[in-house]
């Protein structure tokens, strides 16, 4: 029976709506929209249309489903790719007498225009409706996520923890029609059961809360699983390994990425993407923002050659089925039904790797030719060899930085932890006095909840550790927390309209208003 092969583009962007424009904020999304969605989902039509369902799966957190749907974000973004014509128009014309960078710019222009018939023509501006239709069609499987993608293992009450997976859960359902299969757990943030002291009991572990909302699978990085323990071995291995799929005690079966494709795209020394024939990606002219290099070693950079970059793309795609082939043909000699799982950052494609949706699809196309191999998404493997899955139990791990929780607490800005756990507790104390008695009592209580959300990305320590905008991170933290501050207030004293003006709530709306029919009973104390 041929092996599988199961690839899982992880799409997160932090909730950005009217929150700057550049370098941090809405053009964020715009960038990964048309660099990397538009792209994938034209090239997994292409797939489709030529009979090949690749069955990848797509992740989408529900704070990017959000922005995606919101009318306000695709107004914006259709004036962000009209400005993006007009900049490689200008540049074709500047570099007239400038061969190569000319062609780069007409090559430019020729993809933006193209992108943004895509957006409005072939999938009329609804990005989520489009890959919708590719599940619908077998194409794709898509997943969901925590709701704001909060780091689950570092918040401290049962409630918090649930409101994130839960909200995930609905979101999803409200944008593809039917509840998830699987769950991506932002930065791959596993723990198991864990003594509480405050609370005096045991807290669940992260995968009983996705088995309360229905989740069959979920993704941890390669040692949550090769230094898992055995609970009940049926396949007689010696050790777990990631070329299969483990239940835990919950039910729930958990997947780890493969290395070896990790690294194929991750590595500095090995990755596709530091090839020299690739776009540079943080190099751009300084008048318009175009890039026109490619990724040589030398201070002066070499012009980008877009057929080179093919050559290259056709290239790496073959190496990759290769390897692929022989981790199934390693894998199948220890295991029953193998599967390589690689799950990886789905904006680093087209957008960080701008030949990354090309090598995608050339990978894909390649795949269908070879009988040993099969394209499956997690959930078909589930439906094939669920029966015959072994018990596992895990320690904590992530994907990043020592396997552990180093990047989103530390001593720089492990600050942020007792602000956040602290407002969900006082949510919690908050909703416990009982149900509110008017509109305007609930708009406080649901704006508290969504700012409490916000507040808890994983996406504000991560940009503190690495300091790429530290300075934006700290000021959106800060931003959410005073105004989560400023709601709960108003809420302590619901007569008293001057502690929060009815011009200041409708600010805070405008602003930060995912889930505009956010139920703030998600915000309640609740443990098992």
């Amino acid at each position: 029976m041929p092996g599988m092969f199961a690839l899982m583009l992880h799409s997160h962007i932090p909730y950005c709506r009217k929150s700057g424009v550049w370098p941090a904020g809405e053009e964020w999304l715009f960038e990964a929209m048309h660099e990397t969605y538009i792209p994938l989902l034209t090239a997994l039509r292409a797939l489709h249309y030529d009979g090949i369902r690749p069955r990848v799966m797509v992740g989408l957190v529900p704070i990017l489903m959000e922005q995606l749907a919101d009318a306000y974000m695709r107004d914006r973004f259709c004036g962000y790719m009209e400005d993006k014509i007009r900049r490689a128009r200008q540049d074709a014309r500047r570099f007239f007498e400038d061969p190569g960078r000319r062609r780069v710019a007409t090559y430019w222009l020729e993809r933006y225009e193209a992108a943004y018939l895509s957006y409005t023509h072939d999938f009329y501006c609804d990005i989520l409706g489009t890959l919708k239709w590719l599940q619908d069609e077998g194409v794709v499987e898509v997943l969901t996520s925590a709701a704001t993608h909060g780091f689950l293992p570092l918040l401290e009450t049962d409630g918090a923890v649930r409101a994130q997976v839960r909200l995930g859960v609905e979101t999803y359902k409200k944008y593809f029609g039917k509840a998830p299969r699987g769950f991506w757990l932002p930065e791959c943030a596993y723990r198991p059961q864990v003594w509480s002291e405050r609370d005096q009991r045991m807290r669940p572990a992260i995968d009983e809360w996705l088995a309360e909302q229905g989740i069959e699978y979920f993704f941890v990085e390669h040692v949550g699983i090769t230094r898992a323990q055995w609970i009940e071995n049926r396949g007689r291995e010696d050790r777990p390994s990631t070329n299969r799929g483990y239940r835990l005690a919950s039910g729930v079966a958990v997947f780890g990425r493969n290395e070896a494709t990790g690294k194929q795209v991750w590595s500095p020394e090995q990755g596709y993407p530091g090839d020299p024939h690739y776009l540079e990606f943080h190099r751009k002219d300084e008048e318009s923002g175009l890039r026109y290099w490619r990724v040589t070693g030398a201070d002066e950079k070499m012009i980008y050659d877009p057929q080179a970059a093919a050559l290259r793309v056709e290239s790496h795609a073959r190496h990759f089925v290769d390897l692929v082939k022989g981790l199934i043909d390693e894998a199948g000699s220890e295991v029953p039904d193998p599967v390589i799982v690689a799950p990886y950052d789905c904006e680093l494609f087209g957008h960080w790797w701008h030949e990354g949706v090309d090598w995608l699809e050339r990978v894909y196309r390649l795949l269908a030719l070879e009988p040993g191999v099969e394209c499956r998404s997690l959930g078909d493997y589930l439906d094939r060899c669920r029966d015959g899955l072994s018990t596992i139990g895990m320690a904590e791990s992530t994907w990043g930085l020592n396997s552990d929780f180093t990047v989103w607490l530390n001593p720089e800005h492990g600050w942020i932890w007792p602000y956040i756990n602290s407002c969900a507790r006082e949510m919690e104390e908050v909703l416990a006095r009982g149900e509110p008695r008017d509109e305007r009592t609930r708009r406080i209580l649901a704006q508290a909840g969504r700012e409490l959300l916000l507040m808890q990305g994983s996406d504000w320590p991560f940009l503190l550790f690495t300091t790429q905008a530290k300075e934006y991170a700290n000021q959106r933290f800060h931003h959410h927390h005073q105004r989560f501050r400023k709601l709960i207030w108003a809420a302590h004293d619901l007569g008293d309209h001057a502690r929060l003006p009815e011009n200041e709530l409708a600010q805070m709306e405008d602003i930060d208003n995912p889930w505009s029919e956010l139920d703030y009973a998600y915000f309640k104390r609740h443990s098992f």
